[in-house]
């Protein structure tokens, strides 16, 4: 993620180098693969697959981001249909959650064109996919299903609660989130729904999660608001993304409180480079997490109090 800061800083084009830097953010760490040749088809097809689910989120998500209470009812339909498709295989699970998480982060990019910043957003996927062919490392690869098993899997679990749970937990919280949104005219608020999207997680929704995800969501958002006001000189902008993309795939298995608290800070500043916002912006969006994470607990809650029950 460093070189598209870089880039960016060195040409004066920041707003391009965030897009693209978003691009790279979008796609996962550096996989595995047994052997040379299934290394490439991985990233040609798996990879370039996320790249262009991603891309198309980008795209989108600008396009509705400017369009009042019809964008936002479009961003709940749209990850309505990805959180039941999501349960179709772990690639639609992995990709549906990162088209949702970047449909709504990119409706904060306000008045930018949405074509331009699918551009630069798809550089961003490519120069990641370049990374993964050059530096993914060797491992076993274990047997994956056919398409008839994940087909009869899946229509049998829409036959159960279990199929739609992610549904159930994400749509009417991302609801809620887009309708205060609307209702509270603000720059950010935006994060509103975003928060919601990072604390509903398709895997492990279980409340200490969901809380782990809060904190770190809204330390994130504290730590990138500091940064963001500091106005730190460009070289100190690449070290700190640099930093900061680094130890995202280290912490994220490990303690995901720590994960979200270096996340979002990251988010935070590729959202906002080049641009300076005042100490009022930043108090928003803090407060704007807080709501989004109170809203998205509540569905975990309710569905804890029904297993329990």
């Amino acid at each position: 993620m460093a070189a598209p800061i870089t880039y960016g800083v060195t040409t004066d084009h920041l707003a391009h180098a965030s897009f693209a830097a978003l691009g790279a953010l979008a796609m996962p760490h550096l996989g595995r693969a047994s052997t040379i040749r299934r290394r490439f088809l991985w990233l040609a097809g798996a990879q370039s697959g996320l790249g262009a689910v991603v891309t198309v989120a980008a795209l989108v998500g600008v396009w509705l981001g400017g369009r009042g209470s019809g964008g936002a009812a479009g961003v709940v339909g749209l990850s309505a249909v990805a959180a039941v498709v999501g349960g179709f295989s772990r690639w639609t699970a992995d990709a549906t959650t990162r088209f949702v998480t970047f449909l709504v982060m990119a409706t904060g990019l306000g008045a930018a064109d949405p074509w331009e910043v699918a551009r630069w957003f798809a550089l961003g996927v490519a120069w990641s996919i370049l990374l993964g062919l050059a530096f993914s490392s060797a491992g076993p690869e274990a047997a994956r299903p056919t398409y008839r098993q994940l087909w009869r899997r899946w229509r049998g679990k829409l036959r159960q609660f279990d199929g739609w749970r992610y549904a159930v937990q994400l749509v009417p919280a991302l609801a809620v989130a887009e309708v205060m949104g609307e209702l509270w005219h603000q720059e950010k608020g935006y994060w509103i729904a975003l928060a919601v999207v990072i604390v509903v997680r398709r895997r492990g929704g279980s409340l200490l999660r969901a809380t782990q995800r809060c904190a770190g969501t809204c330390a994130g958002v504290l730590i990138g608001g500091l940064l963001i006001l500091w106005v730190p000189p460009s070289w100190v902008i690449v070290a700190v993304v640099s930093v900061l993309a680094g130890l995202r795939p280290l912490l994220k298995e490990r303690n995901y409180a720590a994960y979200a608290t270096v996340m979002t800070p990251l988010v935070v500043l590729l959202m906002d480079l080049g641009r300076t916002p005042e100490l009022s912006t930043v108090g928003y969006r803090l407060i704007d997490t807080v709501i989004g994470c109170l809203i998205a607990i509540v569905p975990t809650l309710l569905l804890r109090r029904r297993h329990v029950g």
